[in-house]
């Protein structure tokens, strides 16, 4: 099953513009700045003509500069620092590519200024495994992400291009990456895309990872995009908001009945202490309240209530106003827990103020904080990102090194990378400590 890719954030660079050629250029002038023949490069290497381009080169090493050399020279706007060996990629031409990599040692690594490696376009292009396979065998690295924190495999999984996502798996990708876009497992769950799930569980792909993705979006409108990791052991009942709850937010029956059929609790409550069924009740959803209601046990308040004073009951208690509803008194309560060390409590009150205020990106990061202390290093890393990604004016590197750290396990560090910049002012305690 093809993947919608139009919504996904990576899809955003591409397709890349060439940079126009130099107004009134003649190819064979002598004239041309070393600029504007290293603009011609690039068109050159999309289109495969690998004379003209050697012609170019030739140029350029007269003018005594090498081609990477000449890169950096262009100026042009519309240049985003994707060099020839991304648009050979891009364009699938296999004889321009073995001639930038084999004959002129061009790097298979570089990123352009959105840190998009050749591996990107190569997918993005024409989905070329050969190319793919070209790129990989003169040590392109498969787990290279770009500043927002997508990698080739998420990639590959966001085009369906599963001969692509097999090799760089094959090739040592991590099934797992973090990204503002979910990991390539959420993706596919999303998508519905049962066969790409199958791959990426096959290569040990952490299924609780896709259990803890955001709550809008964590439960797919149909069940078999949970069912695979359920197969392979996900917990059914983690965290504050369990996948159950969130299938109740959603309306999705097929998804409720998978996990109550895994063992899912129907009495687990929200942070509200509403439970799966009200939930489903408040929403009016009739289907998903016919499913929970047999195996939900009842409060003290409708006991032995029919399945319509559950749901007259539940939209009362949902339309009663709360005086102490407010972010600002749940966040200075979390902030008390934490400087206490009471990182649960802290944990707890912080996630009642992302319920009311989810724009505010220091309570992801407070929240974060929270979860590495108490040990949820995934958890933790999910919080970090977001809160990365909703300060964009922060270092956009940080991605890359935070997901270098992931790699080699180095969550803490990892964490303290994603929120470099960050001064959250706690009201006993600086967050730099609480960090280090």
């Amino acid at each position: 099953m093809a993947s919608s890719s139009s919504s996904l954030g990576p899809r955003r660079f591409f397709p890349p513009r060439i940079p126009d050629p130099p107004p009134g250029f003649r190819i064979r002038s002598t004239t041309l700045s070393v600029a504007d023949t290293a603009t011609l490069l690039l068109p050159a290497a999309y289109d495969g003509d690998v004379p003209q381009f050697k012609m170019l080169v030739k140029r350029l090493r007269k003018a005594g500069k090498g081609v990477e050399e000449a890169l950096a020279e262009i100026k042009c706007p519309s240049y985003k620092g994707h060099g020839p060996v991304h648009l050979a990629a891009l364009s699938a031409k296999m004889v321009m590519c073995k001639y930038l990599i084999k004959d002129l040692k061009l790097d298979v690594n570089a990123g352009g200024d959105d840190g998009v490696t050749p591996l990107f376009f190569a997918i993005y292009g024409t989905a070329s495994a050969s190319i793919t396979r070209l790129l990989l065998d003169h040590h392109a690295d498969p787990n290279k992400a770009a500043y927002d924190g997508a990698t080739p495999l998420l990639v590959a999984t966001v085009e369906d291009t599963y001969e692509i996502a097999e090799l760089l798996l094959s090739r040592r990708a991590y099934a797992d990456p973090l990204s503002k876009y979910g990991t390539p497992l959420y993706i596919a769950a999303k998508d519905g895309n049962v066969r790409m799930l199958k791959l990426l569980l096959q290569h040990q792909a952490d299924p609780n990872v896709l259990l803890h993705t955001p709550l809008k979006e964590a439960i797919p409108a149909h069940s078999f995009g949970i069912e695979q990791p359920i197969k392979t052991g996900a917990n059914v009942n983690p965290g504050t908001i369990t996948p159950l709850i969130a299938a109740a937010y959603a309306g999705s029956t097929d998804c409720i009945k998978c996990l109550l059929k895994a063992g899912a609790d129907a009495n687990i409550p929200d942070h509200n202490g509403r439970t799966p069924l009200e939930i489903a009740a408040i929403q009016g959803w009739q289907e998903s309240v016919d499913v929970l209601f047999p195996v939900t046990t009842p409060s003290v308040q409708v006991t032995d209530s029919s399945i319509g004073e559950i749901i007259e009951h539940a939209k009362h208690m949902s339309s009663k106003p709360d005086v102490e509803n407010d972010g600002p008194h749940f966040e200075a309560q979390g902030d008390d827990a934490f400087c206490k060390s009471d990182y649960a409590q802290a944990l707890n009150h912080y996630t009642m103020a992302v319920e009311i205020n989810p724009d505010d990106s220091t309570l992801y990061a407070k929240r974060s904080l929270c979860l590495l202390h108490m040990g949820d290093k995934g958890k933790a890393l999910d919080d970090a990102y977001t809160y990365r990604d909703m300060k964009p004016e922060l270092s956009k590197p940080s991605y890359a090194q935070g997901a270098a750290l992931i790699l080699v396990k180095e969550y803490g560090r990892a964490i303290e990378e994603l929120m470099c910049g960050l001064n959250l002012c706690f009201e006993k305690e600086p967050t730099d400590k609480a960090l280090r």
